[in-house]
């Protein structure tokens, strides 16, 4: 496999210890919360009484999600570069 599609298709799915498919999915489900929620902020900014806080409520929750799985691929990355210290 060229360099090019190991970096596009392997090596960011790795870090996060997913499949390609397993990444696929939890990054389909962000877009679909990501468009349904675009829809909400329309909805909210015609009828500003509906949607009050649905919108940034789960921006909150979602940031809160990410950043984990941030977390979790650094550690990855740092225990496969054996750096990693539990004890610390």
């Amino acid at each position: 496999m060229s360099r090019t599609l190991k970096r596009l298709f392997v090596d960011h799915p790795r870090e996060v210890e997913e499949t390609y498919f397993e990444h696929m999915a939890a990054s389909s489900r962000f877009g679909l919360k990501l468009l349904r929620l675009a829809g909400c902020a329309f909805c909210h900014a015609l009828v500003p009484g509906v949607f009050r806080t649905t919108v940034s409520d789960e921006i909150k929750a979602t940031a809160r999600t990410m950043t984990h799985r941030a977390d979790e691929a650094r550690e990855c990355r740092m225990r496969d570069a054996g750096v990693w210290d539990p004890g610390l």
